[in-house]
């Protein structure tokens, strides 16, 4: 049987992690020609096609999707043999990938370990609750940061803190005098709301339901950032968890007293990512090195 060579897949792997073969080269110390030989012998030797050439980069095919979930653990055996190898050197040098779903927690977390580890090449994105999730199962990044994450046999958790929910009022609006506001004061109010998988619509929906409220958004918006700049704007109110951003100007956080429990902000990971050194001092900067050994 026909076997495709630890070059190709080291490549295909790289591309598939990174998003392009020009990162995939750099990460790997290659040119990107050789990048992208390595991949055609593949897709040529195989009759298959792996990725789709974007405006964007490069995004996996069906068949490269499913080549990659085989194939990625491969990608962290090497990365972890290597960090290993280096740990002698104090965590000099090394790599972590974080994916988060907002930047407030995140940056915290990121500014603190930046300071004992400034030798750590750390590569973050962004996205919403689902490609967060997505991203830590799938094995292409190391760590996830999210209210809360998942749980599960083969996740490690643990909360960052603890945030509320509250209502992103213009600063322009007479809610924005509020010192706290119902659900039911918001009906007939311009409302924006997240479209997608977000955990703060989720749990705003919830709350409605619970209460048996149906409120209508002027906008539905992709990201938290739109909210942010729509309330700013004084186009609307908003919903965010107090603790996903920092941003001041434009807006008051009012409290929602319907909404008054708290909810966590998780870092998490595969299990088996729990002895990498990278993760495990990472644990241990945001102060849950007693958990890094836990089953």
């Amino acid at each position: 049987m026909k076997r495709p060579t630890a070059a190709q897949i080291r490549a295909f792997n790289e591309v598939a992690a990174t998003g392009s073969f020009s990162a995939a080269a750099r990460a790997l110390g290659l040119s990107q020609p050789a990048i992208t030989a390595q991949v055609k012998t593949l897709e040529e030797g195989f009759a298959v096609r792996l990725f789709e050439r974007t405006a964007h980069g490069s995004e996996l095919t069906t068949m490269g999707h499913r080549l990659f979930q085989r194939t990625a653990a491969q990608r962290e055996v090497e990365r972890d043999a290597a960090e290993i190898l280096l740990t002698a050197r104090a965590l000099e040098v090394g790599e972590l990938s974080i994916a988060a779903g907002a930047p407030g927690p995140a940056m915290e977390q990121v500014a603190r370990f930046r300071q004992k580890y400034p030798g750590i090449k750390i590569d973050i994105s962004f996205g919403n609750w689902q490609e967060v999730v997505t991203a830590v199962r799938d094995r292409r990044v190391d760590l996830g940061i999210l209210t809360a994450a998942p749980s599960g046999s083969e996740i490690y958790r643990a909360p960052l803190l603890y945030q509320s929910l509250v209502a992103l009022v213009p600063q322009t609006h007479p809610f924005a005098k509020r010192k706290s506001l119902r659900l039911a004061d918001l009906a007939g109010q311009s409302l924006l709301f997240r479209s997608g998988r977000s955990q703060t619509q989720r749990e705003l929906n919830l709350a409605l339901k619970s209460l048996g409220l149906t409120l209508t958004p002027l906008f539905w918006l992709e990201s938290r950032e739109a909210v942010f700049e729509a309330a700013a704007q004084g186009i609307g109110i908003g919903f965010m968890f107090d603790a996903a951003s920092r941003r001041e100007g434009g807006i008051v956080r009012v409290p929602i007293s319907d909404i008054a429990e708290s909810f966590p902000e998780h870092v998490f990971c595969l299990r088996t990512k729990m002895g990498t050194p990278t993760v495990s001092a990472f644990l241990e900067t945001a102060g849950i090195a007693a958990a890094v050994g836990a089953p």
